[in-house]
């Protein structure tokens, strides 16, 4: 299947990687990593440490959608947007395959199991990030936007099933 060669993701993709702007270079080099596993295992290690009732939870989501990103990756292998496409401006470089976006996935999956017990004006926050990590994906030119809409699905979707069970 080439995902990568759908003719409205290359649009949507030119349409916010070459959207640049001083300001929002230096801030997608350092926002990008609170899309990283890394914060991913930071905020659970924050949960387990507080005693926090949503832990369990959060563990379980995490491992679901992480081997639904790694399982999608490996078995699509879809190329990153700069092995498809020219003038790509590229803000990190990345070798793992491009399809789902497993930050877009993790945001999503932090975003939703914190949403719950948390006061007002940080859910606001919980909901602009997988927002803002999603667009900052495609604008620093390592994913798609189908990967971006993918990723959030897949985080929504893992959310949804283990909230059904637990």
């Amino acid at each position: 299947m080439d995902l990568e060669k759908f003719h409205i993701n290359h649009q949507l993709f030119y349409l916010i990687n070459h959207k640049r702007h001083p300001v929002l270079d230096v801030f997608y080099r350092y926002f990008h990593i609170l899309g990283k596993g890394w914060f991913g295992f930071l905020v659970g290690f924050i949960l387990f440490i507080l005693g926090d009732k949503r832990f369990i939870k959060y563990v379980l989501v995490m491992v679901f959608q992480v081997l639904m990103v790694k399982t999608l990756k490996y078995t699509i292998r879809a190329k990153r947007p700069s092995a498809v496409l020219e003038n790509v401006y590229i803000l990190e470089r990345l070798k793992l395959k491009s399809f789902p976006s497993g930050d877009t996935a993790m945001a999503a999956t932090i975003s939703l199991c914190l949403l719950n017990s948390s006061p007002f004006w940080f859910k606001m926050l919980l909901i602009l990030y997988p927002i803002l990590i999603g667009y900052g994906r495609v604008y620093m030119g390592v994913h798609f936007p189908l990967d971006v809409v993918v990723g959030w699905v897949i985080g929504v979707l893992c959310f949804v099933a283990i909230s059904t069970f637990f």
